[in-house]
C-alpha cells in the first residue's frame, strides 16, 4: 500500500473529544481490556494526535494519524478499520496477534511482497481468522513488529506449512516503506518490547502503597533522632554540612526581594564570567543564570520571583540595559548583552565563586564536537567493460573498491602485461583491453590513465560517524551516487525581499525542524519549512535575509 510515495496533505490537529472517541473505537475493535491506565492508553494512542488524508499511486486513499512529531501511529483506508503502524506496535505489541516468519523473509516483505504461507513459522495464535488484522515479526526478535497486514487464511487452525501454497497475509505497511519514512524523527526499534498492560486499579494500589511507605518514612526519623540524641555530643559534623543545612532552612524564609536579588546577581555573574555569545535562545541563556546561582537549592526558582516567568525577567533586565531580547510572548531570543565597557553596574560587579556540578552523563566539549563529525567513504563498482581486466587479474568483479585499490588494480595490470614504454617510462602502451576503456592515443602518460579508468566504475558513497555504533549510522551500506552537498542559496524575491534557502541536508541525517530552529536563532530571523521548488521530494528551510556567509 505504501511501497511508493503517497500524496499527503497538510496535517491538522485532532480534537481531544475526537481522540477519546478514536481511542474507544480502537479498544472495542481490537478487544482490548477496559480500565487501562493512562500510560498504557498513551502507548496505544499518544495524547496529541494530528491527521491528514493520503492517496497512494495504487489507488488507495484514506487517513493517516500521527503524533506531535509527525510519527505515523495509525492509518485507515475508506473501506478499512483503524490499523496500527509498526511504531505503535513497538510500544504496544499487545494490540495485534503476531504471525512469525523467518528473518530472510522480512527483507522480501520490506520490498513490497505479501507473506506467503510457506514462509511463515507456526504455531499461530488461535484468534487469527480470515480477515483479521495481524502483525508480522521474525523468529529472531519475536516481539519486534516488522510489518502489518490482513490475514488471508484462518491461520489459527493451521499447524503445518511445509508443502503448502497461498498468501497468508496481505501486507499493508512494513518497516522502511513510505509510510514509515513520513516520521521526522529517527526512531529505533526496541530490543525487547514489553507486553505489560497497566490498569487504573493497579496504579491506584501502587499510589496507596507509596503513600503508606511515605508515612512510615516520615515517622521513622523521629524515633531515630530520639535514639541517637544522647550521643550527639561525641559526634562532630563537618562545618560545611551544618552550613548547608542552615541555608536550606533559611531558604524557606527568603522574601521575594531576596530571590529577585539572587537572580539578578546571577545574571551579572553570567555576563561578566561566562562566555555568552548571542544570539541565544532564552532556554540556554537561563541555564547559564541558573548555573550561576549562589545556591543550588530547588527552592530558589524563577516562579518564586516577582517576575514569575523567564520572559518577564529578561524583559525587566532589558529595561535596565543589561541585554536585548527579540520575539513575542515567551518565545524570545537574547540578541545582545551589555559588557563592562558599556555598563557601569557590570563594571563595578564583584564576581563570586560558584561550585558548578557536572551534569550526570556529561561529555567533554571536544567529545561532543567529535560526535558531529561525518566521514564520507567513496567506493567504486566495476562495470561490464572492465570484466576482461578483472578476470585476467582474478579480482572479484562484483566487489566495491576504494580509489587507491582501483589504482593498484590498474598498476598490476600494467605490470603483468609489461605495458611500460621502454623509451619513456612515464608513458604506457595501451593494449586492446585498455584501449577499449581509455580513449585517445595508444601511448599515454601514466598520470592520465586513472581518471578515464575510474569513469568506467559506478560510484558509491557511505557516510560514517566514527563515534556511533553501526546500527545508529546514517548508512549501513554504501549508497549509489556521488557524495551529496548541502545547497545554500540566497535569492531576491518579488518586492526586493531577500531570503536564504537551505536544502539537500536530509541526506546527512539532519532534521528539518531542528535545523529551522537553529537557523532562526543564528540568523535572528523567522524560518519556514517547505518543499523545494526544483525537486518537491526535498525539504528546504528558508530564512529571511542574506545569510549565506553566516551558514558556512
Amino acid at each position: 500500500m505504501f511501497r511508493k510515495d503517497p500524496q499527503i496533505k497538510a496535517l491538522s490537529n485532532l480534537k481531544s473529544s475526537e481522540r477519546r472517541r478514536m481511542l474507544g473505537s480502537i479498544i472495542k475493535e481490537y478487544n482490548l481490556p477496559q480500565g487501562l491506565a493512562k500510560e498504557s492508553e498513551e502507548k496505544i494512542l499518544p495524547p496529541i494526535i494530528k491527521q491528514t488524508t493520503f492517496k497512494s499511486p495504487k489507488g488507495y486513499s484514506g487517513t493517516i494519524y500521527t503524533d506531535e512529531h509527525q510519527t505515523p501511529v495509525w492509518f485507515k483506508t475508506k473501506d478499512s478499520e483503524l490499523i496500527p503502524t509498526v511504531y505503535t506496535l513497538w510500544n504496544a505489541p499487545f494490540i495485534l496477534p503476531i504471525v512469525h516468519t523467518h528473518p530472510h523473509v522480512v527483507e522480501v516483505l520490506e520490498g513490497g511482497a505479501d507473506l506467503m504461507l510457506p514462509g511463515t513459522a507456526p504455531p499461530f495464535p488461535e484468534s487469527i481468522k480470515k480477515g483479521s488484522i495481524v502483525a508480522i515479526a521474525d523468529t529472531k526478535d519475536p516481539l519486534v513488529v516488522k510489518a502489518v497486514g490482513r490475514s488471508n487464511l484462518n491461520l489459527g487452525q493451521i499447524t503445518k506449512v511445509v508443502g503448502t501454497t497461498g498468501v497468508a497475509v496481505d501486507v499493508y505497511h512494513s518497516n522502511e516503506d513510505m509510510l514509515f519514512k513520513i516520521a521526522k524523527l529517527k526512531i529505533k526499534a526496541p530490543k525487547e518490547p514489553s507486553l505489560e498492560v497497566k490498569f487504573k486499579e493497579e496504579t491506584n494500589d501502587d499510589a496507596d502503597q507509596g503513600e503508606a511507605d511515605n508515612i512510615e518514612e516520615v515517622a521513622e526519623p523521629q524515633n531515630v533522632a530520639t535514639d541517637i540524641e544522647p550521643a550527639q555530643e561525641s559526634v562532630e559534623e563537618p562545618k560545611e554540612s551544618n552550613e548547608v543545612n542552615e541555608l536550606a532552612n533559611v531558604v524557606d524564609t527568603l522574601s521575594v526581594e531576596d530571590i529577585d536579588h539572587f537572580f539578578k546577581r546571577s545574571l551579572l555573574q553570567t555576563l561578566t564570567q561566562d562566555n555568552v555569545k548571542p544570539p541565544m535562545p532564552t532556554s540556554i541563556f537561563m541555564n547559564h543564570i541558573i548555573g550561576n546561582l549562589a545556591s543550588d537549592f530547588n527552592q530558589i526558582q524563577i516562579k518564586k520571583t516577582s517576575w514569575k516567568k523567564s520572559a518577564k525577567f529578561l524583559k525587566a533586565m532589558e529595561k535596565e540595559g543589561l541585554l536585548k531580547v527579540k520575539g513575542k510572548g515567551d518565545d524570545l531570543t537574547v540578541v545582545s548583552v551589555a559588557t563592562k565597557e558599556t555598563n557601569d553596574e557590570l563594571k563595578n560587579f564583584v564576581p563570586y565563586k560558584v561550585k558548578k556540578s557536572k551534569p550526570q552523563g556529561a561529555q567533554p566539549a571536544s567529545k561532543l564536537k567529535d560526535n558531529n563529525t561525518l566521514i564520507a567513504h567513496k567506493f567504486y563498482k566495476p562495470n561490464a567493460p572492465l570484466r576482461p581486466i578483472f578476470n585476467d587479474l582474478d579480482f572479484m568483479f562484483a566487489n566495491m573498491y576504494s580509489a587507491n585499490e582501483v589504482k593498484e588494480i590498474l598498476n598490476k595490470y600494467i605490470a603483468k602485461h609489461s605495458l611500460v614504454n621502454e623509451r619513456n617510462k612515464k608513458t604506457i602502451l595501451l593494449d586492446d583491453n585498455l584501449s577499449s576503456i581509455i580513449p585517445g592515443d595508444k601511448v599515454q602518460g601514466r598520470d592520465k590513465l586513472l581518471t578515464p579508468f575510474l569513469n568506467k566504475f559506478t560510484e558509491y558513497y557511505q557516510l560514517e560517524n566514527p563515534n556511533l555504533p553501526k546500527e545508529d549510522q546514517i548508512h549501513r551500506e554504501p549508497v549509489r551516487g556521488q557524495v551529496p552537498q548541502v545547497k545554500i542559496i540566497t535569492e531576491t524575491k518579488i518586492g526586493r525581499k531577500v531570503v536564504t534557502r537551505t536544502f539537500n541536508f536530509e541526506a546527512f541525517g539532519i532534521n528539518a525542524e531542528e535545523l529551522a530552529g537553529e537557523l532562526k536563532v543564528k540568523c535572528s530571523g523567522s524560518s519556514t519549512i517547505g518543499q523545494n521548488v526544483q525537486n518537491p521530494k526535498l525539504t528546504e528551510v528558508t530564512v529571511q535575509g542574506p545569510h549565506t556567509m553566516d551558514l558556512f
